[in-house]
This record gives structure tokens, C-alpha cells and sequence, in this order.
């Protein structure tokens, strides 16, 4: 009891006062590098809620959330108060900012930090401005105080509250952020008809869950190609032309109202929707879940299509309709994965595969809906994808933290670039009309001039011989640090990243790579079918052809480490990464564990690296420096280790998001270090963590509810 009343004086919490410094220190500091100049300008809500206000509210808001949630009586009064302590000590540090600037001239504050611009007049004192601040900064304490005393009543309400009010309030958020760049995505006609097609199948499915799954499937397919023969025709009809009754205020349908579409096209593309609805009835709880909230984003989507901005109306429904989601989503999956869990395996690999060839059509169809600039932005989160599957060989799975997996992209990258265009390497020391002008000549000395070059080759055989180099590369650098663990190995290949980075700016080898000017212009891939039918040759120019290179890389990637993680070599990765000494006396070879993992990993940076170097059309040195190794290993981290849709999740918080927020990269490494600390703290083991099976399972295919712990046998991806 004495030790329950010591956590108890003055109504404080334990660790509220010396977390809420914590935070106020950081609250200080973000204040004066000019968060809330740049955000102003950026509005969520049009006219009505800036970005900068959303700063305030998050930098008050957290102190607030953490010295509730750090409490270990969860009573409300108690909560409220040290909420509300914390946000008054969060507004107490912006409020200092406001007196200092009272104080010091504005230059000198800008000397010393550059971002800096004057808060008074704006969100942090209310408006007020030249004598009256003082009054925004009472008012700004009062809010402080009020703000953290909600956030702490918020925190003594079930979890389940919790995160559907919260995820409501974010997705409202980054919708607004990203409005402009998806308002024309989805048209408001096309998303009401997938949605209702989907609900169809799944309802129908739900209803007949007792019966086998094939009729059920049957049966989705049905609902769905019924609802596809009545929309074409209402299409036929003109309800979905220009000014028609059914087009919703948005434009028109790309979907429903396709140019040249064949009539029996709609029963077949909403039949393949109403066989989804009825599959995820039956299906994992990340499928299941993951395909109602696309439907929730295509929802809101069509809205935005008809808004064109976030209104009110808009920001209304973005919270209602996720918060409802989050709310309603998690009982149903659950009961989705446990209709999957009791099937048969012949049953459960049925909907794995056709989940899989579902999921790979949506992703080819879906430039169809999406601009070049989104486009663009897939393109690139594709690129880490493949890239975090290739780390993940080496951190995930064999324990060996590498900084320097960008050495091996660029090798890849330089590799298809001086194999698909005139070098020493293709075209020798005989100069071709197209190589007039280039500097390379000037590596043809002594046994070199007489050398003829191998040719010019396309990026589909130099493709595989850029993977090939960067294996061997990776192999090669794995022999000298073998006995290397942990800290060691990550400062060893951290040197090996920044040499080849050196290397590749250098003047010794400026005729073979081009030093700071690269390697320019770069062929793009090209399909030459003209043989078979002479209209099929295919140029991949741009982010909407490449964009199928770059999914077919994924699924190849993908099904690789897939395949290895359930390998021999995969748990021998997995063993090695538990204990070395303890793989070794096991009997597994650690050397040629060891460099397979290298050169493995390094693989697919090359593979990565060349796909890359014909996007761009060229290859620059400063597209390859320590930030992208540090960004693949941040997305691994935060997806989770070993996890291949953790990667993927990650690859789209890190590089996606921030990709389409331009206008706000000052922050993005602030984001990195919040997100790592956040996800270390609240799921060490990350996001989407991998699920744990025994090997034994491989053979039964019963699932062990019971293991909560690695097996000796390792984890089946």
C-alpha cells in the first residue's frame, strides 16, 4: 500500500513529470526550427484547419497521451490530471519560445536558428499579435491544460474506443494532406458499384458460410456478374453519360462507362468483385481487413472526386466512415480467419492462391485509375520493396546488420548502365558515331587498343548480369568479415557503402563511370514481339509501362525469400541469427551460410538497381548515398523483421507518404526517428510481425495455438 500511495503524491504518476520535460524539451526545439511557418500555408480542411494547427495539437497532444498512458492506476480523474499537467508543460515550452522572442531581436534568433520565423500573431498565440501576446500565451496555457486533460479522459476509455477515434482523426488528416494528388483517382459512380459488388459476394458468402466453399464462391461470382449485367445496362441506358442521373456529381466513370467496352465486360469485371467479397469471408484476418479498407478509401475517394477538396462535409465523413471501420473490422476478421484456421489445408491453399491471383490482378489494372505522378510514387515504393526484401535476407533472417546495401544497389544501377550504353566495356576503343564526344577513350591504353568491346547489350541481358556482379560482389565482401558480428559488421559494410559511393564520384574512374556527371542517357527496356504479330512492340518509357517491371520484380522477389525463409537455408539464416556458436555445434556451415546471405541480399539490390538506372534514363552518384540504406533498413524495422508484408507496409509509410507530402521533406528524418522510436517501444517486433509455425506444421498443417515462442526449427514465412 505504501508503495501504491508513492505513485500516488500530488495526483502525479510516477514518470509524468520527467516524461512531460522530456517532450517540453522537444516541443522547444521544434518550435524553433520554424514548424509552424512551414505548416501554415498547408490546410487539411479548406479554410477552416491548417497544417500548423494540427502541429500544436500533436505537440501538446502527445506529452499528454504518454503521461496518461504511462500511469499505472487507469482511473479517470487520475488520468485527466496528469494529462493535463503534461499538456500545460508542452504549451509552457512554446510559450517560452514567445516571450523569447519578445525578448531578442528577430535577426538574432535567425542567426542562430536559420528555419526560425515569428509565432505571434499566428496558431500558437491565437491570433494575437504586438502587445496583446500576452494574452494569446494565457490562452495558449489554458488550451494546454484543457487539451491534455481530454487526451488523459480519452485514455481511460476502452482501447477499442480508442483507436477508432483515433485512427478516425488520421485518416482524416493524411486524406487532407494528399487530397490534391488523389481527388481523380475514383469517380464516385465506380466506387458505389465495386462497393456494392464486393458486399454482395460477401453477404451472400456469410449467408451460406455453412456450405462448401466452392458453392460459395460459385454463388459470389453469380451476385456479382448479376449486378455487373445491371449496371451495363444502366451504361447503355445513359445513366452514367455526361449529366446522367446515376453519375453522382463526380465525373465520369472509367470503370462503367469504358470507351469501346463490350457488354458482357461489366458482368465479368463485377463477377471477379463478388468472388472477392465471398473469398475474404474465408481468408486470413490481414486479407480480410485489408480489403474492406480499400473499399473504405475507394468510398471516400468518390467523395473526394465530387468535393474536389477537404470540406467539411468531407472531413466529417473521412472520420465517421473510418472510425466505423476500425470499430466494426477487427471482430469480423477474426471470425474470417477462424472460418480459414478450421478448413482443410487443400482448402486454405485454395483461397491462398486465389487471394494471390486476385490481388495481382487488381495491381495490374490499377494504372488505369491512377496519373503519372502516382504512378511514379508506386514506382518508387516498389523500388524499397524490393530492396527491403533483399536486406531483410540479411537482417531479418541471418542477423547481420548491413549499412552499406546501397553499395551493392549502385553496383547493379552502374552495371546495367555501362552494359546497355557506349563504354570501354561495350564498344572498345573504336569510337562509334554515337560515342562521339564521350571521355572513355581515355582508359584505351597499352594492351587496350586494339580491344573491339562486347557490344552494346539490351536491359534484358544485362539485367541478370547486374544481379549476377552484385551477388558476387556481396559474396566477396562477405569473406573478409566473416568473424565479424553485430556493431563491427555494420561499421565494415558501412565503410564498404561509402567507398563505392567515393569511388563512383572519383576522376581515376571518370572514363568508365562519369564521376559526378554519371552514366546518361540510359536505354529504357523495350518488348520487341514484332516477329509474332507486328503491333506488339512495347516501349517501357514511362512510370506507367515500368510500373509492370516493377510489380513482376516484386512477385518474383517476394516468392523467392518466401520460398528460402521455409528452406533448409532459411533456418539455417535463423539459427545463425539465434545463437552462431550454438548453429555451428548444430552442424550448420557458417561460412557458406554466411556469404549466401551476402551475396542473396546483394541480388536483389542489383536487381533493384538495374530497373532503377532505366527509369531515370541515367545514373548519377548522388542518387546513391547512406540515406537509402538507412531508409530500407528504417522500413524493415517498422514493417517487422522478417515479415514480407511488413516490408511492404513500410515501404509505403516511408517512402510513399512522404513522397506524396513534399512540401513537408524538412521533417521527414523527424518522422523516421519518431516512427523507429515509437515502433521499438510500442512494437519492438514491428508492425506486422511474421507469424510463428513450427516446422512440424509443414507436414500436418494444423496451426499451434499454444506456441507463443520460436521454435529450434524456426518460423515459416
Amino acid at each position: 500500500m505504501e508503495n501504491h500511495n508513492n505513485l500516488r503524491i500530488g495526483f502525479l504518476g510516477e514518470h509524468t513529470i520527467r516524461y512531460s520535460l522530456y517532450t517540453a524539451v522537444v516541443v522547444l526545439i521544434l518550435t524553433l526550427t520554424g514548424i509552424f511557418s512551414t505548416f501554415a500555408g498547408r490546410d487539411i480542411i479548406q479554410n477552416r484547419l491548417s497544417m500548423d494547427t494540427i502541429a500544436l495539437l500533436l505537440m501538446i497532444g502527445i506529452p499528454a497521451f504518454i503521461a496518461s498512458t504511462t500511469l499505472l492506476d487507469s482511473s479517470l480523474p487520475l488520468k485527466v490530471i496528469n494529462g493535463a499537467i503534461a499538456g500545460w508543460i508542452a504549451s509552457a515550452a512554446i510559450s517560452i519560445v514567445i516571450v523569447l522572442e519578445t525578448l531578442v531581436p528577430q535577426q538574432d534568433l535567425v542567426f542562430v536558428f536559420n528555419n526560425y520565423r515569428p509565432i505571434i500573431g499566428g496558431v500558437a498565440t491565437f491570433g494575437y499579435e504586438g502587445d496583446a501576446w500576452f494574452t494569446g500565451v494565457t490562452l495558449l496555457m489554458l488550451f494546454g491544460l484543457i487539451l491534455g486533460g481530454v487526451v488523459g479522459a480519452i485514455q481511460a476509455l476502452p482501447s477499442r474506443v480508442q483507436h477508432a477515434f483515433y485512427g478516425g482523426l488520421g485518416s482524416m488528416v493524411v486524406i487532407g494532406l494528399i487530397s490534391n494528388q488523389v481527388r481523380d483517382l475514383m469517380t464516385p459512380a465506380d466506387s458505389v458499384a465495386i462497393i456494392l459488388a464486393l458486399i454482395a459476394g460477401y453477404i451472400a458468402s456469410r449467408i451460406l458460410i455453412e456450405r462448401p466453399l466452392w458453392l460459395r464462391l460459385v454463388i459470389g461470382l453469380a451476385a456479382g456478374a448479376v449486378f455487373g449485367f445491371i449496371m451495363a445496362l444502366l451504361a447503355n441506358g445513359g445513366a452514367f453519360a455526361q449529366d446522367g442521373s446515376l453519375l453522382l456529381g463526380g465525373d465520369q466513370p472509367v470503370i462503367l462507362l469504358g470507351p469501346d467496352q463490350p457488354f458482357v465486360m461489366l458482368p465479368i469485371i463485377f463477377g471477379l468483385i463478388g468472388l472477392s467479397g465471398a473469398l475474404i469471408t474465408t481468408s486470413t484476418t490481414f486479407v480480410h481487413n485489408s480489403a474492406a479498407f480499400l473499399a473504405v478509401v475507394l468510398l471516400l475517394l468518390g467523395m473526394l472526386n465530387v468535393q474536389q477538396r477537404m470540406t467539411d462535409i468531407m472531413a466529417v465523413a473521412t472520420f465517421v466512415v473510418f472510425a466505423l471501420a476500425i470499430w466494426l473490422l477487427p471482430p469480423l476478421g477474426q471470425r474470417a480467419n477462424q472460418f480459414y484456421d478450421e478448413s482443410a489445408p487443400a482448402q486454405r491453399k485454395t483461397v491462398t492462391r486465389l487471394t494471390s491471383g486476385l490481388a495481382l490482378a487488381l495491381a495490374l489494372v490499377a494504372p488505369i485509375f491512377m496519373g503519372q505522378y502516382i504512378t511514379n510514387v508506386l514506382d518508387l515504393v516498389m523500388l524499397y520493396i524490393i530492396m527491403g526484401l533483399g536486406l531483410n535476407v540479411m537482417v531479418g533472417y541471418a542477423g547481420l546488420l548491413d549499412l552499406g546495401y546501397v553499395a551493392s544497389f549502385a553496383i547493379g544501377a552502374y552495371t546495367s548502365a555501362i552494359l546497355t550504353t557506349p563504354s570501354i566495356v561495350t564498344t572498345g576503343c573504336v569510337p562509334l558515331d554515337v560515342a562521339q564526344g564521350t571521355h572513355y577513350f581515355d582508359m584505351c591504353t597499352g594492351i587496350l587498343e586494339n580491344w573491339q568491346g562486347i557490344g552494346l547489350l539490351t536491359f534484358w541481358t544485362a539485367w541478370p548480369i547486374a544481379i549476377l556482379v552484385s551477388a558476387f560482389t556481396g559474396m566477396a565482401l562477405g569473406i573478409p568479415v566473416l568473424r565479424l558480428r553485430g556493431d563491427y559488421l555494420a561499421i565494415v559494410t558501412l565503410g564498404f557503402g561509402e567507398m563505392t559511393r567515393v569511388l563512383t564520384r572519383a576522376q581515376i574512374t571518370a572514363p568508365l563511370l562519369g564521376a559526378a556527371q554519371g552514366i546518361s542517357p540510359v536505354p529504357f527496356p523495350v518488348i520487341d514481339l514484332t516477329s509474332i504479330n507486328p503491333s506488339w512492340y512495347f516501349e517501357l518509357s514511362n512510370a506507367s509501362t515500368i510500373y509492370y517491371l516493377y510489380v513482376f520484380s516484386v512477385l518474383a522477389a517476394a516468392l523467392i525469400v518466401w520460398r528460402l525463409a521455409g528452406s533448409r537455408l532459411g533456418r539455417a539464416w535463423r539459427a545463425m541469427k539465434a545463437d552462431e556458436d550454438v548453429a555451428q555445434a548444430m552442424g550448420v556451415p557458417l561460412v557458406r551460410t554466411k556469404l549466401l546471405a551476402f551475396g542473396i541480399s546483394s541480388a536483389f539490390a542489383g536487381l533493384g538497381g538495374a530497373i532503377f538506372a532505366a527509369q531515370l534514363r541515367g545514373i548519377f552518384p548522388d542518387s546513391f548515398t547512406l540515406m537509402v540504406s538507412v531508409n530500407v533498413l528504417s522500413l524493415i524495422i517498422i514493417g517487422g523483421l522478417g515479415s514480407i508484408p511488413g516490408i511492404v507496409l513500410g515501404a509505403l509509410m516511408l517512402v510513399g507518404l512522404p513522397e506524396l507530402l513534399r512540401e513537408l521533406q524538412d521533417y521527414r528524418l523527424l518522422v523516421f526517428g519518431a516512427l523507429l522510436v515509437g515502433t521499438m517501444l510500442l512494437k519492438p517486433e514491428g508492425l506486422i510481425p511474421p507469424p510463428i509455425r513450427q516446422l512440424s506444421q509443414r507436414v500436418t498443417g494444423e496451426k499451434n495455438p499454444t506456441s507463443s515462442q520460436p521454435s529450434l526449427q524456426g518460423a515459416d514465412q
